[in-house]
């Protein structure tokens, strides 16, 4: 199986070491100009589109940044070809829509839902449906890649797709995927800090899916990050962070685990994410989400943005 990767960021170079576990694969590259990628295994190397189309590969990562992920993904849906595009699908519905006629063959990289917390959550949620959900995500930009000087990365710059609602989007699609649709949509997003960026660095909005409200709060501010998720049902209050899901009942003052992840389970999503793309190219099954959960995404995004 031949698959290539577009766009070798800090994302792509994951990717890549992730399928390098895999075995049976070719794995090239399209790249815009020429680096260190060789010592990280035996890889092929292109630098213009028609080399890369020749390679004639059975699926397609696409990693660069957001502003470019249609106009890379057409011409290898035109000719069959299964693509995997990171988050968020692209800058506007607008733009994502010219690749709907393609929406079979379209896979979008929500990584979390591979994480083993969110798959536990999603099927409590559908026994015990939650009244109130909570998303706070934080994380100082600066750090966030320390190698990198942070005003030039995407994510800074509102020409590329960056901005905070659309880099930590990963919490929208989850609560599509666990809630469906909302049919109320209200909040703001803005630009509030010191940060050198032309973009959004907070998001505060509320969303409401059936009988289950649910807010978002997203900010580039916090020097330690910050993954602090809760929701309220009948019988108590669940939270969770990066490793365990807690519970306390309405009658108690003490919390109980009711599930842990492993040490190694966050590298373990990414691995899954890598092989569930190439069940997808092979079989047409995959738990990465559709062109259409994407589009949903950017859909509320853009209602926020609007308000």
């Amino acid at each position: 199986m031949k698959i290539l990767l577009i766009g070798l960021g800090s994302i792509g170079r994951r990717h890549l070491s992730h399928l390098q576990q895999i075995g049976g694969l070719d794995l090239a590259a399209l790249r815009t100009q020429k680096g260190q990628i060789k010592k990280e295994g035996d890889i092929t190397e292109f630098y213009n589109l028609e080399d890369a189309l020749n390679f004639k590969p059975d699926g397609v990562i696409i990693s660069n940044p957001t502003s470019l992920h249609v106009e890379s993904a057409i011409p290898f849906l035109e000719k069959g070809i299964k693509v995997l595009i990171e988050k968020p699908i692209d800058t506007s519905v607008k733009n994502a829509e010219l690749l709907e006629k393609y929406s079979d063959l379209i896979r979008i990289a929500y990584c979390m839902r591979f994480y083993p917390v969110n798959p536990f959550l999603k099927q409590r949620f559908k026994d015990e449906p939650p009244f109130k959900v909570g998303f706070k995500r934080s994380f100082y930009l600066p750090k966030w890649h320390p190698y990198a000087d942070y005003k030039k990365e995407y994510t800074a710059l509102k020409s590329l797709g960056g901005g905070v609602i659309r880099t930590l989007s990963h919490e929208i699609d989850l609560s599509l995927d666990w809630f469906g649709e909302p049919q109320e949509i209200a909040g703001v997003v803005d630009k509030v800090s010191f940060l050198e960026i032309d973009t959004d660095d907070y998001a505060f909005f509320t969303t409401k899916s059936g009988n289950t409200r649910i807010n978002f709060e997203l900010d580039f501010f916090s020097p330690v990050n910050v993954k602090v998720f809760e929701a309220y049902t009948a019988k108590g209050k669940y939270e969770w962070g990066a490793n365990a899901v807690f519970f306390t009942a309405y009658d108690s003052d003490s919390k109980e685990i009711l599930f842990t992840a492993s040490a190694e389970a966050y590298t373990q999503m990414y691995q899954d994410q890598m092989e569930d793309f190439c069940n997808f190219i092979s079989s047409g099954n995959s738990l990465n989400a559709s062109f259409e959960d994407g589009i949903n995404v950017l859909k509320i995004i853009e209602k926020v943005e609007k308000r």
